[in-house]
């Protein structure tokens, strides 16, 4: 069924034009991998899929990058102009003037427009536009790492949340890199707020009983 939904997205990249964005991220596991999704349109309306997912074998240098999108191209015969415009992080690898993927594209398809991720911006924006909230936000975290830190605490406080009959029983945890889902652990942290404030004053209670 995959390849079926596959076969039909590359017969319509081959024929229409489209845009890129691609994003090279780590798994658990260190495993590099090369996400790509194309924008187009289809049926005079906006449509949207993810193209391939594929490894990046040893490195992940910018030609790794773009040779891994010009090799699904070639393969399945979509060609390299049909591409619009193409966006991406302020990464060197993606970025880079000289040498960075989207040059590379560039070069190849002289009329592709090369797009700064917007929310990326945004993100970066964020972290210095209220220094009080950008406090709030490091005092979150640090409480979400304290239940977090060892595995006996998280299932303490799993079982306490049981016990309060509350709808979620675990925090989620907050990094920089997953700043996309932030707003959703913010969220979490605070439908948890009264159960985090009793575990943790009666953890500290019993730490200083027991010196």
């Amino acid at each position: 069924m995959n390849e079926d939904i596959e076969k039909q997205l590359v017969e319509k990249l081959k024929t229409r034009n489209f845009s890129v964005q691609m994003d090279e991220s780590t798994l658990r596991d260190s495993e590099a991998v090369l996400i790509t999704y194309v924008r187009y349109i289809d049926a005079g309306y906006f449509a949207e899929e993810m193209l391939f997912c594929n490894r990046l074998e040893s490195t992940t240098t910018s030609k790794d990058i773009y040779n891994k999108l010009k090799n699904y191209l070639d393969v399945n015969d979509i060609p390299m102009k049909n591409i619009t415009s193409s966006a991406a992080d302020g990464a060197p690898n993606m970025m880079g003037k000289k040498n960075g993927c989207l040059k590379l594209m560039k070069d190849a398809n002289p009329e592709m427009i090369i797009v700064h991720c917007v929310i990326h911006k945004e993100n970066l924006v964020a972290k210095n536009i209220s220094p009080v909230l950008n406090e709030v936000l490091h005092v979150v975290i640090k409480f979400v790492n304290t239940i977090k830190a060892s595995a006996k605490c998280e299932r303490l406080f799993k079982l306490f949340c049981e016990e309060q009959y509350e709808d979620h029983v675990r925090l989620l945890l907050l990094t920089e890199v997953r700043w996309l889902s932030k707003g959703n652990r913010l969220k979490r942290f605070m439908k948890l707020f009264d159960a985090i404030s009793v575990f943790l004053s009666e953890k500290l209670e019993v730490s200083v009983n027991n010196r």
